[in-house]
């Protein structure tokens, strides 16, 4: 059993948007400031810095499937792309 704990919640929000909380237990709270000056700030870089990369991947990927396809939206943005873009159930992890 691990001597850690840490729970989390995340809330998809009517807008697309999400709430994600993370509760640490003392020792991992120690732990995170030990690791970290500022354990808020390395987690939200942590986020920001995985979905910018996934970000890119998928507006590559939308561009090229719109180029191929002649289906390019009027005005495309990077964000409107990612927006509309289907996520496969195949590429969903679930841990």
């Amino acid at each position: 059993m691990s001597f850690l704990s840490c729970q989390t919640t995340c809330v998809k929000n009517d807008d697309g948007s999400s709430t994600f909380t993370a509760t640490m237990d003392a020792v991992t709270t120690k732990c995170m400031e030990s690791f970290c000056a500022d354990p808020e700030e390395w987690i939200k870089n942590a986020i920001v810095a995985r979905s910018q990369v996934e970000g890119e991947r998928i507006y590559k990927s939308e561009m090229e499937r719109h180029l191929e396809a002649g289906t390019i939206p009027t005005n495309p943005t990077k964000e409107s792309l990612i927006l509309d873009y289907e996520i496969p159930v195949s590429n969903i992890i679930t841990n």
